[in-house]
């Protein structure tokens, strides 16, 4: 007689790398928040990528990836002249797997992003690959969906 077996799915990684990645992603949306781009860059790997549009101006269709340095330039070029107020990302959730040194992260995002004189606010969601190396976890790759509906600010 064969009986039901529940198999342990339980993720290999520990509390401590939970809080690593959570503060990760904290200061991901902080860095980006306050312009600081060399701070952003920091927390990638060598070859970080990204992929999805990086504002309202690029077309919703754009899913090509680049380094993280291309991105980083694009925005910071495309936010040089926005008022400060006009630009924002707090996290709202994050949901993670991890599998010893590496996880994934679903980030659902709030951001208000310059629209002409005003702001439009939107929910973004990013998919965030990380990896530990030597106990240093960073990104390896951003991969944006396409944001849904936003609102005028």
């Amino acid at each position: 007689m064969t009986g039901c077996r529940i198999e342990d799915r339980t993720p290999t990684g520990t509390r401590r790398d939970e809080d690593t990645i959570q503060r990760l992603l904290s200061r991901y949306a902080r860095r980006l928040s306050q312009r600081d781009w060399s701070g952003v860059r920091a927390l990638f790997w060598q070859d970080g990528s990204y992929a999805g549009p990086i504002g309202p101006g690029a077309p919703t269709s754009y899913h090509q990836a680049v380094s993280i340095d291309a991105a980083l330039q694009s925005l910071e070029r495309w936010l040089r002249s926005a008022e400060r107020g006009n630009f924002d990302v707090r996290v709202l959730r994050s949901d993670l797997r991890q599998e010893g040194d590496l996880a994934a992260v679903w980030l659902t995002t709030r951001r208000t992003t310059p629209s002409g004189p005003t702001a439009i606010e939107g929910e973004w969601i990013e998919h965030i690959v990380l990896r530990r190396i030597d106990d240093d976890w960073r990104i390896l790759s951003v991969a944006v969906a396409t944001p849904g509906r936003r609102s005028s600010h």
